[in-house]
């Protein structure tokens, strides 16, 4: 495991901040191309995916080959309000999250990283899969928050 990762893991969410800067609440909640979110619901998403992965990886580590639930995130952000949530909030949630798992993804010996579980639509997944997945997706995600604000006429 390239333990550089953990660092990217933890410190992936200061770009998102970054990118939903400055913002005002009428504008994080605008859905201009691309995608069909809102910045609002894009942060709110990461936040709620990586709760998910958090528990995840948990339970990866303290179970053999545990199974691991496809949750579906177009309802997620259709069903649970996510314009009445705060973006400040949603990434303090992610922040910590990460700052406080990564002090036990440090912990870990190198094996632990090749623990695995078993998601019911990708299969097995590693632990440190999920550590570079979870990378990926803010990384994903902020080329759709910038193309926003760029449609906004407020990029970055």
């Amino acid at each position: 495991m390239n333990r550089n990762l953990i660092d990217q893991y933890e410190h992936a969410p200061a770009r998102l901040r970054a990118a939903a800067a400055g913002l005002t609440h009428a504008e994080l909640t605008a859905r201009p191309g691309p995608g069909k979110w809102s910045v609002l619901e894009v942060v709110v998403h990461i936040a709620d995916s990586d709760a998910i992965s958090i528990d995840r990886m948990k339970r990866i580590l303290t179970e053999d080959n545990p199974p691991l639930l496809y949750a579906n995130e177009t309802a997620y952000v259709d069903q649970l309000f996510t314009h009445d949530q705060s973006l400040e909030d949603a990434l303090t949630l992610l922040e910590v999250g990460r700052r406080q798992w990564a002090r036990v993804l440090r912990r870990l010996p190198d094996a632990a990283f090749a623990r695995t579980g078993q998601h019911n639509r990708r299969g097995t997944v590693s632990l440190g899969q999920l550590v570079g997945d979870y990378i990926n997706h803010i990384d994903e995600h902020l080329a759709f928050v910038h193309g926003k604000r760029a449609a906004l006429g407020k990029p970055l």
